[in-house]
C-alpha cells in the first residue's frame, strides 16, 4: 500500500521559472493494416500483431491496450475505470493466428483495484481467476471483438480502433516516471483529481492538508496551515486560471526535471523522495492564479 501525502514545496528559483507549462502530446499508432501487410510482416519475423497494436474503446470507461508479446503472442488489457476511485483489469494473452486474426486465451484473472480518498490503494483483489475466450480482430472495420467465457455464460464485447486515449490508465505508464515512482494511475485519478477539486472548489481548508510549509503565495510567505487559511479568506481563484483547469484532463500531464504541470501552470508537483528507498510522495512545489475578491 502507497500513502500519497500532498504538500507545496516553494524555492524562489522555481516560482520564477514554473510560471506556465506545455501540452506533452499524445501518443499515435498507426492504424491496423491490411491481411497482405500481416502476411509479409510475418515472413519477415516481425510478430504480426504488430499490425493491430494499440488502444480499442468499447466507451468512455472501456478500453482494450492490445501489445505484442514476443514473436507470436498478443496480450491484451481489458480496463474498466468507472471512477478515479474504483477500476478492473484483466489481462490476456495467447498465440495470434494470423490467417484467422484470433488469439486464444485461457486462465485469465479480473483485479480489481480500491483507493481511498489519500490516494492510497484500499483493497486490491484477484477474482474469476479461470477465465477463458477469444480475441477476433477485423482490419476492414477495424474493431476488435473479445468473447469472455464465465461460469455463468459469456459476454461479447466489440473495441473500436483509437490512436488516442481518453482514460487514465492505459497509456504509458513510465510517463511520469522520471520524476516519481509512484503509480501513474494514482497520479491521474486520485492525487490530481483531490488537487484540482480543491483548487477550483477554492476548498482552502482541504488544499491546507495537502501543503508543506512554507509556502509562499503571491509574495507572501506563509508559515502553516493557520497562515494559509487567513491569508486566503478573501482570495479566489482567477478566470483564467480556472478555465485552464477545467480544461486539465489530469492524462498524461506535462513533465520535466522540475515535476508535474497541471493546468497551464496553477500547480506543480514533484516527488521529494524520488531516487530514495523512501516511498513515493508527490507534493504540490507552486500554486499560482490566486487573487484577491472583488
Amino acid at each position: 500500500m502507497k500513502k500519497t501525502v500532498f504538500a507545496f514545496l516553494i524555492i524562489t528559483a522555481l516560482v520564477l521559472s514554473l510560471a506556465a507549462c506545455g501540452r506533452a502530446p499524445a501518443a499515435e499508432t498507426a492504424a491496423p493494416q491490411s491481411t497482405e501487410t500481416i502476411a509479409s510482416a510475418a515472413e519477415d519475423g516481425q510478430n504480426p500483431v504488430m499490425n493491430f497494436i494499440g488502444v480499442y474503446h468499447a466507451d468512455d470507461s472501456t478500453e482494450a491496450l492490445v501489445e505484442a508479446d514476443g514473436m507470436e503472442n498478443a496480450k491484451i488489457t481489458v480496463t474498466w475505470a468507472g471512477s478515479p476511485w474504483f477500476h478492473t483489469q484483466t489481462r490476456m494473452s495467447g498465440r495470434f493466428d494470423p490467417e484467422t486474426l484470433t488469439v486464444e486465451f485461457s486462465g485469465t484473472a479480473l483485479t480489481e483495484y480500491t483507493y481511498k480518498s489519500d490516494g492510497s490503494i484500499g483493497e486490491e483483489s484477484v477474482t474469476d481467476t479461470n477465465n477463458s475466450g477469444k480475441a477476433v480482430f477485423n482490419h476492414e472495420t477495424n474493431t476488435l471483438t473479445i468473447t469472455e467465457e464465465f461460469e455463468s455464460g459469456s459476454i461479447e464485447t466489440v473495441y473500436e480502433w483509437g490512436p488516442a486515449s481518453d482514460m487514465k490508465t492505459v497509456s504509458d505508464p513510465d510517463h511520469y516516471s522520471s520524476v516519481t515512482a509512484m503509480d501513474k494511475y494514482q497520479i491521474e485519478t486520485v492525487v490530481t483529481f483531490n488537487v484540482r477539486s480543491a483548487y477550483l472548489s477554492e476548498n482552502w481548508f482541504a488544499l491546507a492538508d495537502m501543503i508543506r510549509y512554507p509556502i509562499t503565495i503571491n509574495g507572501t510567505e506563509l508559515a502553516d496551515a493557520d497562515a494559509f487559511l487567513g491569508y486566503m479568506i478573501d482570495k479566489t481563484v482567477h478566470e483564467s486560471d480556472r478555465e485552464a483547469m477545467l480544461d486539465e484532463s489530469l492524462l498524461d500531464m506535462f513533465v520535466n526535471g522540475e515535476g508535474i504541470c497541471m493546468g497551464s501552470g496553477q500547480v506543480w508537483l514533484n516527488d521529494p523522495n524520488y531516487m530514495t528507498d523512501a516511498e513515493p510522495t508527490l507534493e504540490i512545489i507552486a500554486i499560482s492564479g490566486i487573487v484577491e475578491k472583488g
